[in-house]
């Protein structure tokens, strides 16, 4: 399965399975239906306005993936359903531009050549996108494995003799979760970007907790982690 890495604005990276090419055209096949079924629908309660329903019916048949893209952050019915999302291959959001440029391209590559163009270029290229993506600088990722992290299974608390740092708890779930990311991250690739961002990461929680000034160790942020899942559940 292919993967993509996506660092946030705090420089952690975290890895994504890309959609696959079959994810995707499920996930179009669901669009598809639905739009089928809409177009029905509003075509019997239109049916004595003429022309009007015809082109009330194009445009949104037109419109339908762009419009839920950009009000949905990179989710059509059919991505929400198979759990697929457009992300841009920094990981941020797409603009409206990107989510346009996608679209424009949709006309050619999926409605111009019933698809099989999207396929092949789907299938060939190194990060699965189509021409759209590539030209918007975009993707489609697989939210189909549940990566989220509780604090209940970070750590295997053993039995903690004496507490340390009782003002941990000043500190949230998402703060620790966050602390946790980042170790995890440092222990698999020990590079210095991420190790600057333990050391930061170490010295606000030192600020915060009104610690001496020091260079604080990995340790230090897994006993951190320690204490505060005893004193908080």
């Amino acid at each position: 399965m292919k993967t993509i890495e996506i660092a946030t604005a705090h420089n952690i990276v975290f890895r994504y399975e890309l959609a696959s090419t079959i994810q995707r055209v499920l996930a179009f096949s669901v669009d598809a239906f639905l739009l089928i079924v809409l177009n029905m629908l509003l075509g019997r309660l239109f049916i004595s306005f003429g022309s009007f329903t015809i082109i009330l019916l194009t445009i949104i048949t037109a419109f339908y993936h762009l419009i839920f893209e950009v009000f949905n952050q990179g989710q059509s019915p059919g991505k929400m359903l198979v759990k697929l999302r457009v992300v841009t291959l920094n990981g941020a959001t797409p603009s409206p531009y990107d989510y346009l440029l996608r679209w424009v391209f949709r006309m050619v590559e999926i409605l111009g050549t019933a698809g099989s163009l999207a396929v092949i270029s789907i299938m060939s290229s190194e990060r699965n996108q189509r021409i759209g993506d590539i030209l918007a600088q975009t993707t489609v990722i697989s939210l189909q494995n549940d990566l989220t992290v509780n604090l209940e299974s970070i750590e295997s608390v053993k039995s903690v003799e004496e507490i340390n740092y009782p003002g941990i708890i000043v500190f949230n779930d998402d703060d620790m979760l966050f602390l946790k990311m980042s170790l995890s991250r440092y222990i698999g690739n020990p590079n210095e970007s991420n190790k600057r961002v333990l050391t930061e990461l170490a010295d606000k929680i030192a600020y915060k907790l009104e610690l001496p000034v020091t260079n604080y160790s990995i340790e230090f942020l897994k006993q951190i982690l320690t204490e505060y899942i005893v004193l908080t559940r």
